[in-house]
């Protein structure tokens, strides 16, 4: 029983790589499987007790295993989640990237230089948000949503954004709406913008 509930662990991790954290964008997978994910956990744990504890003997520490290792592991599982979710969002953004980087660079090539910021446009499937810098940005939307903003692919020819989203010298672009960046392959960045404010 131990061991099925080693098992369940490392479900719960390989469930935390492949989603995104609860409050991010896939919210409704995340938190459809999570509740069948402990329900389970504690089905492992009846049955493991009820298998080991026999009535009326009081319980051994080898016989109270399966709640050890649910307690422990759960919790360890928990206190990694934050680092487990931000890796496996990397990843998934690093192959979202790869696997679109020249429809992305050829909608960088069909840019006018005399683009403006404003709303979203659709380039095909590609849903989009230019600054006209200088240098001429582009952001690309990404699927689901990042905590209080959305996650985009971002160009910036210029490649020397900081985590801020900030370039020394130039004014902030998207009106001061981009941070959390972080660099990709020079010149793509992953980064949030914040909503407009109306």
């Amino acid at each position: 029983m131990p061991l099925l509930l080693i098992l369940w662990l490392i479900l719960g991790a390989i469930l935390i790589l492949g989603f995104r954290p609860i409050l991010g964008g896939w919210a409704y997978p995340a938190l459809l499987a999570w509740p069948v994910y402990v329900l389970l956990g504690l089905g492992l744990v009846a049955a493991g007790l009820k298998a080991s504890v026999r009535p009326g003997v009081p319980p051994t520490f080898l016989a109270m295993r399966p709640l050890f290792v649910f307690a422990l592991g759960g919790g360890l599982l928990f206190a990694i989640h934050p680092w487990l979710a931000r890796y496996g969002d990397s990843r998934l953004f690093r192959a979202r990237l790869a696997h679109n980087r020249l429809a992305y660079e050829h909608l960088v090539a069909q840019l006018p230089t005399d683009s403006t910021s404003g709303l979203w446009r659709w380039h095909g499937s590609l849903r989009y948000l230019v600054d006209s810098g200088p240098p001429l940005r582009l952001a690309i939307l990404q699927e689901g949503r990042a905590y209080d903003g959305d996650e985009v692919a971002l160009f910036d020819p210029a490649g020397r954004l900081d985590t801020g989203g900030l370039t020394p010298g130039i004014p902030r672009p998207f009106g001061g709406r981009l941070e959390g960046c972080t660099p990709i392959q020079i010149p793509w960045y992953r980064c949030v913008v914040h909503p407009a404010v109306k």
